[in-house]
């Protein structure tokens, strides 16, 4: 059932699938589950080589916004920083604003 409710489809529908079609779907969908939420890595993986994997460091935008806007913020237990899609409008109005202060630093 969990994997009818990935695929947001009844079970019924699931089992009027092939036979190899849903077998491939469940493989994968073990597959999918077995990997770390966090790295992405499956423990077999680790096992299979040891030195499969190294690390890299990628700056994300978003990320590092949501990591700003948390800076120096006591914030209830729970709560996240999403980012949330912004108007044309909101967009003109942030515009002006930035160079509104650009402006004022040119000016001191």
């Amino acid at each position: 059932m969990a994997l009818c409710e990935d695929y947001k489809i009844p079970h019924s529908v699931f089992l009027s699938w092939e036979a190899e079609d849903r077998a491939k779907a469940l493989a994968y969908f073990i597959e999918k589950n077995d990997r770390c939420t966090l790295c992405g890595t499956a423990s077999w993986e680790w096992e299979e080589d040891r030195y499969a994997y190294s690390t890299e460091e990628k700056f994300c935008q978003g990320c590092y916004t949501k990591h700003r806007a948390s800076e120096g913020h006591d914030r209830l237990p729970g709560t996240t920083v999403e980012l949330v899609k912004l108007t044309l409008q909101q967009k003109a109005q942030l515009q002006l604003k930035e160079q509104e202060r650009a402006r004022k630093r040119k000016e001191e």
